[in-house]
């Protein structure tokens, strides 16, 4: 109960200094933000999935000869 009523103190402090507003742009900021990084994120994992990369990889890890390379690369691109 006591946690409710210092809710609503700090609520009406805010609402009556103009800090609420303040705060409710700062956590919309905050979120968008969050957003944007986690849709950069996928984006940058979906491009490491890009098939040049993946073959680049096999080529690195030696699962492929250089002339198996050359030849994907050939019809690839």
């Amino acid at each position: 109960m006591i946690t409710l009523i210092l809710a609503a103190i700090v609520f009406y402090y805010l609402l009556r200094t103009g800090d609420l507003f303040k705060l409710i742009k700062m956590t919309r900021k905050l979120i968008v933000d969050l957003m944007y990084s986690f849709k950069k994120q996928k984006q940058d994992s979906l491009q490491k999935d890009a098939p040049s990369e993946v073959l680049k990889m096999r080529y690195v890890k030696g699962e492929i000869s250089h002339s198996e390379y050359e030849m994907i690369t050939k019809n690839l691109f």
